[in-house]
């Protein structure tokens, strides 16, 4: 169950980078951000801890830094989630969705406002839940 949740998570950190990165550069304010409501909205959620202790919600930015670092394409990344939304559906309840939407949009605010490109990628997530 924790590997399934890591999976999860790490696939959200993927998404977010995705809307951060869809106009081509992810500015340190929308990293900040990310970083802010992992601690604030997703940490409280998420009762479970991994093998080193750490809370599995960091799986997040986890994701997030793994798809920076390596320079992955937007569509890339937003691809990587659509398959772990798929693979663990039940993980996606309605609350979890608007919670991941929500999140979308506060990152992609987070930089002068949401870009078309970042409306898109939000669109199409929207989209994917249905």
């Amino acid at each position: 169950m924790k590997d399934q949740k890591q999976e999860v998570y790490a696939g959200l950190g993927h998404l977010f980078y995705s809307i951060a990165a869809s106009d081509g550069h992810v500015a340190p304010a929308e990293t900040e951000k990310l970083k802010a409501l992992v601690k604030q909205e997703w940490m409280p959620l998420e009762p479970q801890r991994d093998s080193v202790g750490s809370d599995l919600a960091y799986y997040i930015e986890i994701g997030f830094d793994h798809a920076n670092a390596g320079g992955m394409k937007p569509a890339a990344a937003f691809d990587r989630f659509g398959e772990v939304f798929h693979k663990h559906p039940t993980e996606f309840d309605p609350s979890t969705r608007n919670m991941i939407v929500r999140t979308s949009k506060s990152i992609a605010r987070a930089f002068e406002g949401k870009s078309k490109e970042e409306q898109k990628v939000i669109k199409k997530l929207e989209a994917l839940f249905g």
